[in-house]
Formats: C-alpha cells, structure tokens, sequence
C-alpha cells in the first residue's frame, strides 16, 4: 500500500475545484482513460490582465490523480499566466507534502494539462506548442521520446524505473528499456554540460586539467560513526551491509545529504536523514531506494526489517 501524506489523503477525500465551468476560455485535456488516467482541466482567465480568476477539473484516475488534479487549481487561482507557466510537477507534489514515487506521474500529468489549457487560450493545441511527443518509444502506454526527454530533464531522473515512476513509460512488456536508457544517458550528456553533477557518475576530466592520485588511505569518520554505536547494532548480523548500503548511497550524494546509521535493536533499524533528504520527496525516494539496496544486499531477510528515519 502507498505511504501518503495527510495532504494527499484530504485533497482525495474532499478534493477542491471538482466540477465544470461552463463559460472557461482555457481548456486542457491529456491522458488517457485506457491508460488508467485522464484530466480535463478548465479554467477561467481574464483577457485584460492574465489573470486565472477559477480553476476547475474532471478526471479520470487514483487517488493521487485526483489529489494531483485538485491541488493544482489551488495553485492557480489568482496566478497570472506568466506565473502559471512556471509551476513545475515537482511544485504539486510538494504542495501535498510529497507522492510515493511510483504516482510521481500524476503530477506531471496536472502539467501538462497546464500546458494545455495556455495553449488552447492562445487558440493553439499542446501538440504544437510542443512539438508534439516525438517517436513513440513505449507503445504500451503512447509515450513519446519528447515527454521522456522533458521529465529526466526537469526532474534528474537518472533510471528506467524512475521515467516508469513520472510517465509509465516502460510499465508494460518493458521491451522499451533499453531504449528509455539511451534516452536517459543522452539528456545526462547536456545536463552535465550545463555543470549538474550526475549521481554516481564521475565527470568526465576536461582537457588541461590535472588529475593526482594518492595511494594513502583517506581519512573518514568512519571509526567515530561506530564507536558511538552500541553493542547490540555492532552485533547485529545486519550491521555490515546496512553500513555497506549507507556509505555506498552517502557517496553518491552531491549536497549536504546523508545518512546516519543511529542503530539496531533486532529488527528495527533506525536511521537519521539530514539535508534535502530530510523531508518530502526527497526522503520518500531516497527511502525506497535504500530498501530496494537493502533487499539486493540482504535477500529475503530485508522485507523483515523495520527501518526508521
């Protein structure tokens, strides 16, 4: 079962703005209800000012959908256009306190439908204010290199299975993968020219400048970290690899981020997050993720922990 936030469940529960306004100048449709979600996002703009006086939607889709959906038209009343425009999905999920990574796309699908809705206000349709969604490279789902592309750029996403997470790209026979990984490594290519570090990565050394090695073993806290843990986690038959797993995501961590290891009593393992790790999305991927390492590295056993942060 998903992990949602209070805000996600209220705005399920008593989602905001769920009806038609008849008389709306801006009207964006996207999705799909044979690929489980559509949206229908109407809205009121004054012409003089710009300004989005109502925001209304129908849809077709789950609870973060429809949490997705209602948030949004919070987000708009009272924005002018130009504001509008810069609402990013990360922005809506934020706004409700984080979405499991898995619903990420149904944030993305509320921009879109943002997309839309300008467009057809400046009496033009999504596909040529974007140039439409490119080569189809999951067919199971109808996703275009162009929304791959546009998602990794604006999100970091850096795996197949986070692109599945924001589009449902590769959701289905998976015969895509491969594909949505060239996409992914191209995208990478020009986000690390415009200088963001890719997680895991090492950049590549730039002509003329010099790269010294060192055979002396590095310093670290590493001795300090364990001798303020007590006896029971230093004993624990999870100890080394829950430490193997913490130190190989701590390393791959490109701000002040990191997880501390605070111990272990049997199956309880209770860790610290620190920096933008520390709440909201960030600190519901990172935590998936560091299960996901947890089960590659401790098997059947990793589903009986109960991991705290």
């Amino acid at each position: 079962m998903w992990d949602y936030s209070e805000k996600v469940k209220d705005h399920f529960l008593h989602p905001r703005n769920a009806r038609v306004i008849e008389d709306a100048n801006a009207v964006g449709d996207v999705g799909s209800i044979i690929c489980g979600d559509a949206l229908r996002l109407m809205l009121k703009v004054n012409p003089t000012t710009d300004i989005i006086e109502d925001a209304a939607f129908q849809t077709y889709g789950c609870g973060s959908a429809i949490a997705s959906s209602s948030a949004l038209t919070e987000m708009l009343i009272g924005k002018s256009l130009t504001e509008a425009e810069k609402i990013t999905n990360q922005q809506i999920a934020d706004y409700l306190g984080g979405l499991p990574a898995e619903k990420m796309h149904c944030s993305v699908m509320g921009r879109e439908a943002l997309d839309a809705a300008i467009a057809n206000y400046h009496g033009k349709t999504y596909e040529h204010m974007h140039d439409e969604d490119g080569e189809i490279v999951c067919h199971c789902f109808g996703v275009g290199v162009n929304k791959i592309k546009k998602v990794v750029w604006e999100n970091h996403l850096t795996t197949v299975e986070e692109v599945t997470n924001y589009t449902k790209a590769g959701g289905g026979c998976q015969s895509c993968h491969m594909r949505i990984e060239e996409i992914i490594d191209d995208v990478w290519v020009d986000l690390e020219r415009c200088g963001v570090p890719r997680p895991g990565f090492a950049p590549t050394p730039l002509q003329g400048v010099k790269i010294t090695t060192t055979t002396e073993k590095a310093s670290c806290s590493c001795g300090a970290q364990k001798a303020s843990l007590d006896a029971a986690t230093l004993s624990s038959p999870y100890y080394e690899k829950v430490s193997a797993v913490i130190a190989e995501l701590n390393s791959g961590f490109n701000d002040s981020s990191k997880i501390e290891l605070q111990g272990i009593a049997s199956e309880d393992v209770k860790l610290k997050f620190e920096g933008n790790i520390a709440s909201g999305m960030m600190h519901d991927m990172t935590m998936n993720f560091l299960k996901s390492k947890l089960e590659a590295a401790l098997g059947e056993s990793a589903k009986s922990l109960n991991i705290v942060a």
